[in-house]
């Protein structure tokens, strides 16, 4: 990581796209995607089993990904083409019947995971190791900026075209896609790589030689072994939250997507909080223990969920899971980064994006599994498990 300030522009650029694919992620990952999958007759497991396709898919391909960046230092081509790719798809899926839309939308969800390693590889380039936290964080936090664009953006569709109907859907999926690159624009203009070179054959080959290599002497690397391990379990965990938090309230609570929107207004207001508060606590009290702090917060919360759902008890969770979740994706990339070599920094969070999506797998299908099999609260197990055996091998890791 550069030792000298970088300016407010590359910075700025850089935020921009945490706000970009944000908007996906709020519109596509937790809102309409689900509820699409509904309307045309699929179940919870239809809506877990792609989403977990998608990210085994991302994990087997970002690891190698990253080795070309690191090779090529070609971060933001490959960002670009991914970005492009996830916008395609995502403006096509609501024009398909059942089975070509969950395919479309298994397209989609894993050039948009692909797209975020590499892009959490550009935070070195405009960052240096006494504020990469509080960046870190800023970019969390504009992030939840796009999902209140995303929120708008439903609420004018929904306005016009329902917020439960196929025809609603697809605009918002359209206009996803189009606010998506939109706001990526400025990442691409403005933040600077030095010394890329043209990607040929021969980086390729020497990109799946460095995987083989990682791959085989990862374990002697073992803060970054247990690193990977523990983000595996508690990225389990928030994607899983992530993907069946409306369906949770719709069926346990009876709320329409029209009154579930004001609560994730909330909920991302306080994450975009929760993302600055954690982006300076982490810079100064180290990111290993206050990644540890906010994962037993998020067990001991889950598990007055599972004890009790009721409306106020699900808008507590909202809110202040929302502010931990920020929090969350804050620490995570100043961790690994500050446990990594520099020159493997986009290769190992392209194996923190493996574990990540192969986890990915594992929480979304067991718990549409259960919560298809026995309802979705004696799902919320699942999630609470993941985040307890996550801060549990947390421990393990040596803090840099």
């Amino acid at each position: 990581m550069g030792k000298k300030e970088v300016g407010k522009l590359p910075i700025f650029g850089w935020v921009m796209y945490d706000l970009a694919d944000t908007i996906f992620s709020a519109l596509f990952v937790t809102l309409f995607f689900p509820l699409l999958v509904t309307l045309k007759g699929g179940p919870p497991f239809h809506v877990g089993l792609p989403m977990g396709a998608a990210l085994m898919l991302a994990g087997i391909l970002v690891p190698f990904v990253g080795a070309v960046a690191d090779i090529t230092q070609r971060k933001k081509l490959i960002l670009l083409v991914f970005t492009i790719l996830t916008c395609v798809f995502t403006f096509v899926t609501g024009f398909f019947s059942l089975v070509p839309m969950l395919i479309a939308a298994v397209l989609a969800t894993l050039f948009y995971h692909a797209s975020l390693d590499v892009y959490d590889a550009l935070l070195v380039n405009v960052s240096s190791r006494k504020n990469v936290g509080w960046i870190s964080g800023l970019g969390t936090a504009a992030g939840y900026g796009g999902t209140l664009v995303g929120i708008a953006i439903a609420y004018l569709v929904g306005s016009f075209y329902g917020y439960e109907t196929v025809e609603g859907i697809r605009i918002v999926f359209i206009l996803t896609a189009l606010f998506y690159l939109l706001f990526a624009s400025f990442t691409f203009a403005l933040v600077p790589e030095k010394s890329a070179t043209r990607i040929r054959l021969p980086h390729l080959k020497d990109a799946l030689r460095r995987v083989v290599g990682t791959l085989t002497r990862i374990h002697k690397i073992k803060s970054v072994a247990w690193f990977l391990l523990s983000s595996f379990l508690y990225m389990d965990a928030a994607n899983t939250a992530i993907i069946f938090l409306f369906l949770y309230a719709q069926d346990q609570l009876g709320l329409s997507v029209f009154q579930f929107l004001p609560i994730y207004v909330v909920m991302a207001v306080a994450a975009g909080i929760g993302s600055l508060i954690a982006g300076k606590v982490t810079d100064r009290v180290g990111h290993k223990k206050t990644l540890y702090a906010v994962l037993v917060l998020w067990t001991l919360l889950m598990t007055m969920l599972y004890v009790k759902t009721n409306y106020t008890t699900f808008v507590v969770t909202g809110i202040v899971g929302g502010a931990l979740l920020g929090a969350i994706w804050t620490i995570t990339r100043p961790l690994l980064i500050s446990i990594t070599p520099a020159h493997k920094v986009s290769e190992l969070l392209g194996y923190q994006g493996l574990t990540e999506k192969f986890s990915g797998i594992l929480g979304p299908v067991l718990y549409g599994y259960i919560a298809t099999a026995f309802g979705f609260r004696p799902a919320v197990i699942v999630i609470i498990v993941l985040f307890l055996a996550g801060a549990i091998v947390l421990r393990k890791v040596k803090a840099a």
